[in-house]
């Protein structure tokens, strides 16, 4: 099953709508009888790219989000300016909580939930330039990457002036290898905002992956004197374990164990 194929076109095809555009029903895809949930199998990952530096690390609690930002609405019709209180109340509590509101990112292929290459890229450039990874903390003159100069690596890594393409370091997607013990692939989760403190809450109900389930990171890594390939790996896999990845890492969601 192509779980994207089926997140974006398969899930609209059971939603029920009435004639103003309001959900009626969510079919086989609303609450305990969601496919995608308890969802354990999935194609196996099979590397065919060469020379590829990698390591697995496994999502904890309350697991990630990727692709959020994705459009993954129903059309709703603008409530009439003469609609009363408790019509508005009636369409939110219908609404609330039934149907998945925020998007995630699959594999186009594969249609499996990966952390986008690119992604990647940004967060660990974020961790190196904003966040200053490489200044100096207790313990530090032991790590690989002690006296490097943060200007220098991101021209060397991230911008790779002057370079040609082969040349470059390349951040691949990570793609989901395994489900530990009694998880499965995929959960759901909920966000209650309130628009107005006088108005009743209203529930966003979103995909996530689950907890327990490990991705392989990929990377197509140069030795770049100093920069070696060892180093690198050691680098990345320590910012992604100290900062996450993805979306409302403020809130606990991307973290990484690597047990």
């Amino acid at each position: 099953m192509n779980f994207g194929k089926w997140y974006y076109r398969n899930y609209f095809d059971t939603l029920k709508l009435d004639n103003d555009g309001k959900l009626l029903d969510t079919s086989r895809f609303n609450k305990g009888t969601d496919e995608l949930l308890g969802r354990k199998q999935f194609p196996k990952f099979e590397e065919n790219i060469t020379d590829v530096s990698s390591f697995d690390l496994t999502t904890s609690y309350p697991g990630l989000l990727c692709g959020i930002g994705y459009h993954h609405e129903i059309n709703k019709p603008k409530e009439n300016k003469g609609a009363g209180r408790s019509r508005r109340n009636e369409g939110q509590k219908k609404e609330s909580g039934d149907f998945y509101q925020l998007g995630m990112y699959f594999d186009y292929t594969s249609g499996l939930p990966v952390i986008p290459g690119s992604s990647i890229k940004g967060a660990l450039r974020s961790a190196i330039e904003e966040w200053d990874f490489f200044e100096y903390k207790e313990g530090d003159e032991q790590k690989v990457w002690s006296g490097w100069e943060k200007e220098e690596f991101i021209k060397e890594i991230f911008e790779g002036e002057g370079k040609s393409i082969y040349d470059r370091d390349i951040f691949l997607d990570a793609y989901p290898v395994s489900v530990s013990g009694d998880s499965s692939l995929f959960g759901d989760d909920y966000i209650t905002h309130h628009e107005n403190p006088l108005k009743d809450p209203n529930p966003v109900r979103f995909l996530r992956v689950n907890p327990g389930v490990t991705y392989r990171f990929r990377f197509l890594f140069r030795n770049n004197g100093t920069f070696t390939v060892e180093a690198k790996e050691k680098l990345f896999r320590e910012i992604i374990l100290t900062f996450g990845l993805g979306a409302k890492t403020n809130v606990g969601y991307g973290q990484f164990t690597d047990k």
